[in-house]
C-alpha cells in the first residue's frame, strides 16, 4: 500500500517537472520521508538520483530543440558538481533535522521563485561580457545547496543561466536541465560516502518520475503555465510550513506559525493594495517594412501589428509591459522579428496563438515554440499532432493587467476563433478584436476552403452568419479591428488596403455586416470568390502536423550549373525570381519565372507541386530572401541557388532560351489576321469587372496547373493579366508542358485598355 501510493506521488513529481521544468526535488524528498519512510538523509540522496535522471530524459526534447548551450551548461555544471559533491559530503556531519529545516527554507525560496515567474532578462544582460568567475562562483554556491539539502534545482539554476550566463530565458530552461543532471550526480556521489540507499524503491521511483515527464511535457501545451506554476509555488509554501513545523523545536513552533500567519495577512493586504492602483506607460511605436505599432495611449500594453506585404498576411505581439509577459498571434513562420521585437521592450514570448489552422501561409507556431518554450493555443475544436491548449469561448488569459479574451467566431474554418484584447482587467470595452479570417476589413473570411475536408461552403456559410452578424457585431462600436488579412489575400474577395478599423466603421460599410437574414448573407459571401492557389490544402493540413522546424541554412547552398542542369532533368522545378524581362533576354530552358517584386511566395503555390525538389536563380543578393519566401508557405524543399546566373547563362548557350513578349498593337494585328492566337486572359474573375479583351479565356492562374488540357497544344497563345507579372509565369508554365509560339502581353490589359482610351480620345 505504502508503495502504492509512494509511486503515484512519484507521478506527479515526473508531471512537474514536465510541465514546469523545476520543482521536482521539492517534491521527491519529502514523497521519500513521509510517504515511504525513508530517513533524511537517505532520502536526500536518493532524490538527488531521481531528479537527476528525470532531468537527463528532460533535456532530451530541448537538445532536439536547440534551446540546450552545452559549453555554458558544461562549465556552470562543472562549477555545481565541485559544490554538490562538496555538500553531499558536508552532510554527513550534520544532523538530520538540521538539513530538514535547510530543506524546508529551500522549499519556501523556490516558492517565492515560482510565484514571482521567470521574466526575460532585459537587454543588458544579453550585452557585453560574461561573468566568468561569477558565473563559477554562483554554479558552485547552488550546487553547494542542492549537494547539502538535495533542492534548489531549477529555479535557481535558471535565474543564474540567463542573467549571469546571458541566456535567452528558454535556452536557460533547456540548459539547466543539463546543469541540475550533473550537479545532481555529483551530489549523489557525495552522499554515498555516508548513507546508503534503497536501489529497488529508488530506481522505480525514477521510473515512475520518467513516465510522468513525458505525461507533464505532452500536457504542457494544454493548460495555461502561469496559473500552474502559481499553483504549485503555493502548494510549496504550504509544503514547506509543514516541514519546518515538523521539524523545527517544540518551543519555537509556535512563534513560527504565528509569523507565517503575520505573513499570510501582510502578503494579503499587499495584495488588494498593488491591485487597486492604475500604472500606466505609453504603447511604444515601431515603424519598419514589415512592422507597425499601433497609435499612443496611456497604457502599460504594448501592441504591434507585423504585416507582411507580399502574403497580405498581418500577425501580433501583444504583451504587458510591467510583467513582461506577452503573446503572438498568427506568427509567420520565419520568427526573428517578433523575438527581437520582445526583447527590445523586455518582453518574453510565453504563448501563441493561431486564430485557425491557416492555409494561405505555414505558420511559425513551431519555431516561436522551439525557440522560447510558450504554449500554442487553438480554438477548442481544434486537433492537431502536437500539443495544444484548447481555448474556449469567453476564457480569459492574463499577462498582467493586460487581458485577452477568446470569442469562437467559425465559419472560415470549423476551429475559428477571435481575440479580443482589454488594457485592464475590468475594462468594459475592448481595445481591440484580432479577428483572423472571420472578419476582415471590407470583407469577411471565405467559407469555401474546406470541401475537401468534407465540411460544406453552406455549412461553414451558416457558421460565419452567427459570428459576424451575432457576435462581433455586438461588440462596442469603437472595438478596433485587426484583421489576419489585408487586400490581395485570396482568404477574400473585397479586402481593403487598411490595416485597422473599427466595429462600427465595419458595421455601416462592410457589405457582410449590414443586417440581413442568413440565406441572403451565405449567398452573398460564397458568390465570386477568386480561385484558391494549390497550396492552400496542402498547408491546411500541414499546419496541423508535427513537422520540421524552419532551418534556411540548409538550403542556403550554391549550386553550380551542372548539378543544376543535372537536378532539372531529374524533376527538379527551376524557379527563377528575376524580373521578366530579363527572365525573356534568357533563361535557363524549363524554368518557371516568379518575379520577386511582387505575390512571390503566393504565385509560385500556384504553379510549384509542393514536396518537389526547387532550384532557386535570384536576383543578386536575393537568394536567401526567396528561400524564406517559398518556406512561408510550405515549399522548403530547396535543393540551393544558382550560382552567378549572368556567367551561368553565358557558359551555356544551348540551355539557354528566350520568351516572347508582344506589344498591345503585335496582339491588335494578330488578333485581327485570319489565324489569330487564343487569348488566355490568367486575372482573378472579380478582375474582369474593370474590362476584358473580346474573345479571351478566363483560366485564372491559380486554376492553369489543372486546366492545361483545355488549352491547344498545336495552337499559337498569348497570355495577359493585369500589368504583365502573371501572364509571364504562366507563358512560362506553358512552354514548359513543350507548347511552342508561346507569348504574353506587356504591360497586361492596362497597357491593352490604356491604349484604347488614347486612341478613343
Amino acid at each position: 500500500m505504502t508503495l502504492g501510493i509512494t509511486l503515484a506521488a512519484a507521478v506527479l513529481i515526473g508531471v512537474v517537472l514536465g510541465l514546469l521544468g523545476g520543482g521536482g526535488s521539492i517534491l521527491t524528498t519529502p514523497v521519500l520521508i513521509y510517504l515511504a519512510g525513508v530517513d533524511a538523509k537517505s532520502a536526500i540522496a536518493m532524490s538527488l538520483f531521481v531528479v537527476g535522471a528525470t532531468s537527463v530524459a528532460g533535456v532530451v526534447p530541448h537538445a532536439r530543440a536547440g534551446r540546450v548551450r552545452w559549453r555554458t551548461g558544461a562549465l556552470f555544471g562543472a562549477a555545481g558538481m565541485i559544490g554538490a559533491y562538496a555538500g553531499g559530503r558536508l552532510a554527513a556531519f550534520v544532523p538530520a533535522n538540521v538539513l530538514l529545516i535547510a530543506f524546508g527554507i529551500m522549499m519556501a525560496v523556490t516558492a517565492v521563485a515560482m510565484l514571482r515567474g521567470r521574466r526575460a532578462p532585459g537587454a543588458a544582460a544579453h550585452g557585453g561580457s560574461r561573468p566568468l568567475f561569477k558565473i563559477l562562483l554562483e554554479g558552485g554556491a547552488v550546487g553547494l545547496v542542492t549537494g547539502l539539502v538535495g533542492a534548489g534545482g531549477g529555479f535557481l539554476v535558471v535565474p543564474a543561466l540567463a542573467l549571469l550566463g546571458g541566456l535567452p530565458m528558454p535556452v536557460a530552461v533547456g540548459t539547466s536541465l543539463l546543469v541540475i543532471a550533473m550537479k545532481s550526480f555529483a551530489g549523489l556521489a557525495g552522499y554515498l560516502q555516508s548513507v546508503s540507499i534503497d536501489w529497488p524503491l529508488t530506481l522505480s521511483v525514477t521510473a515512475v518520475a520518467i513516465a510522468g515527464s513525458l505525461l507533464g511535457s505532452r500536457l504542457s501545451g494544454m493548460a495555461d503555465p502561469d496559473r500552474l506554476r502559481k499553483a504549485f509555488g503555493w502548494f510549496v509554501v504550504v509544503m514547506s510550513v509543514y516541514v519546518l513545523g515538523q521539524e523545527l523545536p517544540p518551543g519555537v513552533r509556535p512563534l513560527f506559525l504565528g509569523a507565517v500567519a503575520l505573513a499570510a495577512a501582510a502578503g494579503a493586504a499587499v495584495l488588494i493594495v498593488r491591485r487597486s492602483r492604475t500604472t500606466v506607460t505609453t504603447v511604444p511605436n515601431t515603424h519598419g517594412k514589415d512592422s507597425e505599432a499601433m497609435e499612443q495611449k496611456e497604457t502599460r500594453m504594448y501592441f504591434a501589428q507585423h504585416y507582411l506585404d507580399c502574403l497580405s498576411q498581418a500577425s501580433y505581439l501583444i504583451g504587458d509591459l510591467e510583467t513582461g509577459r506577452a503573446v503572438v498571434v498568427d506568427p509567420r513562420r520565419d520568427v526573428s522579428e517578433y523575438l527581437d521585437d520582445a526583447e527590445a521592450h523586455g518582453l518574453h514570448i510565453e504563448g501563441v496563438i493561431n486564430t485557425h489552422f491557416h492555409a494561405d501561409f505555414l505558420s511559425g507556431h513551431l519555431e516561436l515554440a522551439a525557440r522560447t518554450g510558450a504554449w500554442i493555443g487553438y480554438g477548442s475544436r481544434a486537433e492537431a499532432e502536437f500539443p495544444i491548449r484548447k481555448l474556449h469561448d469567453r476564457e480569459r488569459i492574463g499577462l498582467g493587467e493586460v487581458t485577452l479574451e477568446i470569442l469562437e467566431t467559425p465559419g472560415h474554418t470549423p476551429e475559428s476563433i477571435s481575440v479580443l484584447v482589454f488594457e485592464h482587467a475590468d475594462d468594459t470595452t475592448p481595445y481591440g478584436v484580432l479577428t483572423g479570417d472571420a472578419l476582415f476589413i471590407g470583407d469577411v473570411g471565405r467559407p469555401d476552403l474546406l470541401a475537401s475536408f468534407g465540411v460544406t461552403a453552406e455549412e461553414l456559410g451558416r457558421m460565419l452568419y452567427d459570428s459576424v452578424q451575432r457576435k462581433l457585431m455586438a461588440l462596442p462600436d469603437r472595438t478596433r479591428l485587426f484583421p489576419a488579412h489585408g487586400a490581395g489575400s485570396a482568404c477574400g474577395k473585397n479586402l481593403s488596403t487598411e490595416l485597422q478599423s473599427t466595429i462600427g466603421a465595419q458595421r455601416l460599410s462592410n457589405y457582410a455586416c449590414v443586417p440581413m437574414g442568413e440565406r441572403e448573407f451565405v449567398d452573398i459571401v460564397t458568390e465570386g470568390q477568386p480561385s484558391a492557389p494549390g497550396y492552400f490544402g496542402y498547408d491546411a493540413v500541414l499546419n496541423r502536423k508535427e513537422r520540421a522546424l524552419l532551418r534556411v541554412e540548409e538550403h542556403l547552398r550554391e549550386l553550380p550549373l551542372a548539378d543544376v542542369l543535372a537536378r532539372r532533368d531529374a524533376g527538379a522545378v527551376l524557379v527563377d525570381a528575376r524580373d521578366p524581362q530579363e527572365f525573356a533576354a534568357g533563361h535557363l530552358a524549363g524554368s518557371l519565372n516568379v518575379p520577386a517584386d511582387g505575390r512571390f511566395a503566393e504565385q509560385a503555390g500556384m504553379v510549384v507541386e509542393p514536396g518537389r525538389e526547387i532550384v532557386v536563380i535570384a536576383p543578386e543578393g536575393r537568394e536567401e530572401e526567396i528561400i524564406v519566401r517559398l518556406a512561408r508557405i510550405g515549399l522548403d524543399t530547396t535543393a540551393g541557388h544558382l550560382a552567378d546566373p549572368d556567367a551561368a547563362l553565358t557558359a551555356a548557350p544551348g540551355q539557354v532560351a528566350k520568351a516572347e513578349r508582344i506589344t498591345f498593337a503585335a496582339l491588335r494585328e494578330e488578333l485581327a489576321s485570319p489565324e489569330p492566337p487564343l487569348l488566355i486572359d490568367v486575372r482573378n474573375a472579380g478582375e474582369l469587372a474593370n474590362g476584358r479583351i473580346e474573345g479571351s479565356v478566363n483560366i485564372p492562374l491559380a486554376e492553369l496547373p489543372r486546366r492545361l488540357a483545355e488549352i491547344p497544344a498545336d495552337r499559337r497563345v498569348v497570355v495577359h493579366c493585369a500589368g504583365g507579372a502573371r501572364s509571364s509565369l504562366a507563358a512560362s508554365l506553358l512552354r514548359g508542358t513543350g507548347r511552342a509560339g508561346v507569348a504574353d502581353l506587356l504591360g497586361g490589359y492596362g497597357a491593352w485598355a490604356a491604349a484604347h482610351a488614347a486612341a478613343d480620345a
